[in-house]
């Protein structure tokens, strides 16, 4: 690997999952930032895996159930199934809860705790997407912010007027359509004038009930989300939570007054 054009897609992951080290890692990081595509490609797998985690990860820790051990006490017949029969039937009681647990994610009701879980993990894979981006962080640039909250608005479903909130010391970059699916959600980006980023994720609420500002930490990222007239909101962020939440504080406030 000699020049940053050179670096692969089996490179990246390998500096991504952290098995090179010294030079090779130096040398890595270094094409790495000079192949937008690839530096894309890793925020996007890391993104994914933060909404895995999010995901599995309470089923992975769950105690088990009082049954299961029960059952798992009962001591062995004296006939035991042949290996290979044992394994086939492993991979698909495996098979079966995968499908369970997938199904049991997807059925989540409108509105649920679960709902929102989503929209964190969203807002937060969001952030991590394209909070790094240099030359395209966002679709409409801010310059033009109320075409940008018109267009924004139309494809949510929610009209809006684009928060101002450079009184916190942080002005509208611009933002983008989002899609999870055929769900869409709108992101608004925010800067500071040292580069410190603040993304502010919108969708549509099922319900117009409102709920307070909560505050959430991932991957080093710190989150607050709420909902407030038919829109789910979650801004993200690496700032220090009580800087965030005066950010926070600010957007929910000018989306309230509309």
């Amino acid at each position: 690997m000699t020049g940053a054009d050179k670096i692969t897609a089996l490179e990246a992951n390998a500096l991504a999952d952290g098995e090179l080290s010294g030079d090779a890692a130096a040398e890595a990081r270094l094409s790495l930032a000079g192949n937008e595509d690839l530096r894309s490609a890793v925020a996007w797998r890391d993104a994914l895996g933060v909404q895995l985690h999010a995901a599995y990860d309470p089923v992975l820790s769950a105690p088990v159930p009082v049954r299961t051990r029960r059952l798992l006490a009962i001591a062995r017949p004296a006939w035991t199934m042949p290996a290979g029969a044992r394994r086939m039937a492993a991979a698909v009681a495996i098979a079966v809860l995968a499908g369970g647990v997938g199904y049991g994610v997807g059925a989540l009701e409108p509105g649920g705790s679960g709902e929102m879980d989503r929209v964190v993990r969203m807002a937060l894979g969001a952030h991590q997407v394209y909070s790094g981006e240099i030359r395209h962080p966002v679709e409409v640039p801010g310059s033009d912010g109320a075409h940008l909250a018109k267009w924004l608005g139309a494809r949510i479903g929610v009209p809006f007027t684009a928060p101002d909130i450079n009184d916190t010391g942080f002005a509208l970059v611009g933002g983008r359509l989002l899609a999870e699916g055929p769900r869409p959600a709108a992101l608004l980006m925010y800067e500071d004038t040292a580069g410190r980023r603040v993304t502010l994720y919108m969708e549509k609420w099922p319900t117009s009930q409102e709920t307070a500002l909560q505050h959430r930490v991932s991957l080093g990222l710190n989150t607050y989300f709420w909902t407030d007239k038919n829109f789910a909101c979650a801004v993200s962020s690496n700032l220090d939570p009580a800087r965030l939440k005066v950010v926070s504080e600010q957007l929910y406030a000018s989306l309230e007054r509309g």
